[in-house]
């Protein structure tokens, strides 16, 4: 029902729209997920079925509740729930309902007629169980008996509600964010928490809370924390994400995510969808086109995708600049062994970097740079190129 659900947007600032990735999808998702080396399979000793192992010592660092991949284009699954027809489908409703629907200059449909939907490269999100079932010397179905052991440091900061859009620098509708779940919910598993409705008051809101009259807030700074003492703590509410729904909302909405306190995992994949004008789809190409002419970026990815699909995922800013993408692609698959290892050295110095904890992993990795570098000094051009592009505001982080 897409007027059903555009409406529903329109007048809460969220929506769930279930049945977006079927249940194979969903699966093939959480397999990824510990089966990927760029993922949980990349940290030794893991064990998905062995609570023993997702402490301190096997767990990603800092990962409470994001997960972040050491090399996102090594996936499969993730792409390809990222250019799903339902998923898409979906925004391009809700953007189209929501430009028409919304009475300021900047949510109406840009007059840029090249400007277009693309879909972010963006994150997981992933909560352990932070209560652990200890079965009973007798075992019984009902699990009468059993104990519990609880994980508090595995829990996710309480009273983070923010917005990853600041009131002051940008007040009227400027994104949508989303995610699709792979986990079930209930009132004890860690969720999705906001205030239904205020994004119809996100514009008051920073007129009657005026730049320095809160302290540490910039009209520069994101993410915006909302006060603690602001009278929209109180009207919270957790909304339930069923597996294999998308969840949108409205940029202009207040939310957190709560803390998982029951024996259940929480799983999202972030994805979204954002109105680019032609400027940032250029942007977002060239970074695409200079990853994939170095080798940086895999070409295998690229040609996976129909040309509708690298349209989506922003590998061309337009289908008259296809041609210049495939251009990119045969640059790419044609490199002299010295350069694709010199990209291969690339990709693992910035695995390194993310993970590093000790000043010999930095060190290591600075080496891995220069060594780079040294090959080929085109590979600077696909690391400023990407910086550029993430400037929109749309999660880019395909390095």
């Amino acid at each position: 029902d897409e007027e059903g659900y555009a409406t529903h947007f329109q007048e809460q600032g969220f929506v769930v729209v279930g049945g977006v990735l079927s249940e194979d999808a969903v699966d093939a998702t959480l397999c990824e997920i510990w089966e990927s080396p760029s993922l949980l399979a990349g940290h030794e000793g893991l064990s998905r079925d062995d609570p023993a192992t997702w402490d301190v010592a096997t767990w990603p660092a800092g990962c409470r509740n994001f997960l972040d991949p050491l090399d996102p284009c090594a996936e499969s699954q993730s792409w390809r729930n990222r250019v799903n027809p339902v998923l898409n489908r979906v925004f391009d409703v809700l953007w189209q309902a929501t430009s028409e629907s919304e009475s300021s200059e900047a949510a109406k449909e840009p007059r840029d007629e090249a400007s277009r939907l693309v879909v972010s490269v963006d994150r997981f999100g992933l909560m352990r169980p932070t209560r652990l079932r200890r079965p009973a010397a007798a075992a019984t179905a009902s699990g009468a008996g059993d104990t519990f052991e609880d994980k508090p440091h595995w829990r996710t900061s309480r009273n983070w509600l923010h917005w990853d859009q600041n009131p002051w620098s940008t007040p009227e509708f400027n994104a949508m964010q989303g995610f699709v779940s792979l986990s079930g919910g209930s009132s004890s598993s860690g969720g999705f928490v906001t205030v239904p409705g205020f994004h119809g008051q996100f514009s008051r809101w920073g007129q009657e809370h005026p730049e320095g009259s809160i302290p540490k807030r910039k009209a520069s700074m994101l993410p915006f924390v909302v006060p603690l003492e602001d009278e929209m703590q109180d009207r919270r509410v957790k909304v339930l994400v069923p597996p294999g729904a998308l969840l949108v909302w409205d940029s202009r909405m207040p939310h957190e995510n709560c803390p998982n306190e029951d024996e259940s995992w929480r799983a999202v994949q972030y994805i979204t969808c954002k109105r680019l004008p032609a400027e940032d789809l250029q942007r977002r190409a060239a970074a695409w086109h200079a990853g994939l002419r170095t080798g940086l970026l895999p070409a295998a990815l690229a040609r996976r995708c129909s040309p509708e699909e690298q349209l989506r995922l922003g590998m061309a800013a337009s289908a008259e600049d296809l041609p210049a993408l495939q251009e990119a692609l045969d640059s790419g698959e044609h490199l002299p062994a010295d350069f694709l290892e010199a990209a291969r050295k690339l990709r693992q110095a910035y695995r390194l970097k993310q993970t590093a904890e000790t000043p010999e992993a930095l060190q290591e990795a600075t080496a891995l740079f220069r060594s780079a570098f040294s090959v080929n000094p085109d590979l600077k051009e696909p690391l400023q190129r990407v910086a550029v592009a993430e400037s929109s505001y749309l999660p880019f982080w395909v390095l």
